[in-house]
Order: structure tokens, then sequence, then C-alpha cells
């Protein structure tokens, strides 16, 4: 593995951390992480590592993309160490083997604070509640022990009133987290399919019995727990296969303790949806899909609505938030 280091974070604590556990790789310092980050690399290239800062760490969501009122994506990482054949990340960046961590984590800390500000400043009269999503450029459990993002941030959300977090992960990697108290402001989501799906698609990821034990054992220490089931896919025999998989994990899972539920199915717009089916030509997924007047790419109606049903038999409907539509 090469790593890249940016001059700027030659003398960051995580930095030189993480570097002492590679001792034997190379290390090349950089200005810039761009110029690594964004070059158009084709065929197979070594496994990368680029640590670097970050200007701009938060940027809006979309219109309607989870909680009320406004919602700011969190990125402090640019890919991922697993491999979905399905994710979105495949078309969003160049070169998927190298992963970026951004370290300068008092600046984006700033950022947060800054972000607030600027909200409660315009609204004035505003009691509700901001919420800022950190793993949809990466997984930030899986690198966890690496990064020490929950171990750095965690304790800074506790302190903000009226704003949140969301840590969206398929990772089992939790130790760190249960040697923190539970969090009033930061809440772990993980992302469930069966386990014909973990095997096929979701390369590289935790079982689907690995991803539930961790989920106990953070309900069990107190977290505060989502449930994403997520994409749900029109795989072979679906309807059964998802029935079963819903079985089990209503058996294995307390879902009084949970405290939400959201079930969304694979969703590209037409620009993903090209880049994608560039990379993985081969996927079947993507055949399966729609392509709507809406300018989305999504599973047919009759699976939506199957979906639908299905979960309404085994979650309650006032605890699941459903989105296989606009």
């Amino acid at each position: 593995m090469i790593i890249y280091l940016e001059k700027k974070l030659k003398n960051n604590p995580i930095a030189q951390s993480i570097l002492s556990r590679f001792p034997e790789n190379e290390v090349l310092e950089i200005d810039n992480y761009k110029n690594i980050f964004d070059k158009n690399i084709s065929g197979t290239i070594q496994k990368t590592l680029v640590i670097a800062g970050v200007k701009n760490a938060i940027t809006q969501t979309p219109d309607n993309y989870g909680h009320a009122w406004k919602w700011f994506f969190l990125k402090n990482s640019l890919n991922c160490v697993y491999d979905c054949k399905y994710c979105y990340l495949k078309g969003a960046f160049k070169n998927n083997n190298i992963q970026v961590f951004f370290l300068n984590y008092d600046d984006i800390k700033k950022q947060i604070l800054d972000t607030v500000e600027i909200e409660r400043s315009q609204q004035k009269n505003f009691k509700g509640t901001l919420w800022f999503y950190t793993s949809d450029h990466s997984d930030n459990l899986a690198t966890d022990n690496l990064t020490q993002f929950t171990k750095e941030f965690i304790p800074f959300f506790d302190t903000l009133e009226n704003v949140k977090a969301e840590i969206r992960t398929k990772s089992t990697n939790i130790s760190n987290l249960l040697q923190l108290p539970a969090s009033k402001n930061v809440e772990i989501a993980f992302s469930l399919n069966p386990t014909e799906v973990i095997e096929k698609y979701e390369l590289k990821t935790p079982l689907l019995d690995m991803r539930i034990d961790a989920i106990n054992k953070l309900i069990d220490a107190g977290w505060q727990v989502w449930i994403r089931f997520l994409p749900l896919l029109e795989i072979e025999n679906y309807e059964e296969v998802y029935k079963k998989f819903l079985q089990e994990v209503v058996k294995k899972i307390d879902f009084n303790k949970v405290y939400s539920v959201f079930i969304g199915g694979l969703l590209y717009t037409k620009d993903d949806y090209n880049k994608i089916l560039k990379k993985e030509p081969y996927l079947d997924l993507l055949y399966k899909l729609e392509d709507n007047k809406d300018g989305f790419f999504r599973e047919k109606r009759k699976v939506r609505d199957y979906f639908y049903e299905l979960f309404d038999t085994y979650i309650q409907e006032q605890k699941c938030n459903r989105c296989l539509d606009e």
C-alpha cells in the first residue's frame, strides 16, 4: 500500500498514529490530496491511503433527505473499505482503491459550529434539531480504529444543543463506542440485508449475525440504535428470501428498543446510474431497475409494493419510515 501524506498534516497526532501502524509502507508527501484522488487512473491500481485536510467538510443535503427541517453531510473521509457492488460511491469517485482520511478535526469541528451558528441566526425562533450525516462518503466505524472518529466527534456532538449526528454503518467495529458513555446526540444506524445479499453484493462486510450481535450489544449499553433495511433488492426469489430474513431479525432484535426503522430501495439519478453502469457493467441488479419519469432509476412498482406490505406485517407502521418512492 502507498500512503500519501499532505505536508500540513505531518505533525498531526492521528496521522502519526496511522503511519506507525504501517512502518513498512512507502510514505510520499504531497501538497493537496486532489492531485492524487482526482486523477483518472484506469486499470488495477495498488491500494492507496491519502491523509489530508478538508476545507469544506459540511454540505447541504438534498431536500427531504432525512429528519425534520435541515440536514447536512459531514465529509471526513472518502471511499469505503467495503465493496458493495451497488454502492453509489462507485459512480461518485474516479478511483475505488484510494481511501482518503481528513484528519484536521479541529477545523472540521469549527465548521460544524459555524454551520450551527449561521442556521440559528437565520432562524431566530427555530427550536428544532440540526442533523449531520457522517457516513455518506465512507463507513466511519469500519476505519474507526485508525481515524479515532468516534472518540473525537461523539463527545463533541454531545456538547451541542439541538444538534444530532447519525453514523450509518455495516461494520461491527464497536469497541471504541463501548468505551464511551452512550451518546445523547449521536445515533448509530446499522444497515441490514439478507445473507444472500451480503454474500453476493456486499463484499468484505460483516455477516448478518455479526451485525445483529453488535446491535444488541449497543442497545444493552444504552446507545440509540437505528436499523436501516437498505437497499432492498429484487434478487432471485426475493419474496421468500426477505420474508425469512425479517422473521429471523424480529426474533433476534427487540424492536421496542430500536429508535427507528427505515426501509429504502436501490435508487440512482440518471447520471449516477450511467456512471455505475460503466464500472459494474455485469451487475444484474442494474438491469432490473426502471427509468422513472421523475429522473430516477428504481425498483419496479410491484417490487416496491411487495416490500411495503411485507414490512407492514413485521414492523410496526408508526415505527417504520419508508422511502421506496419519491
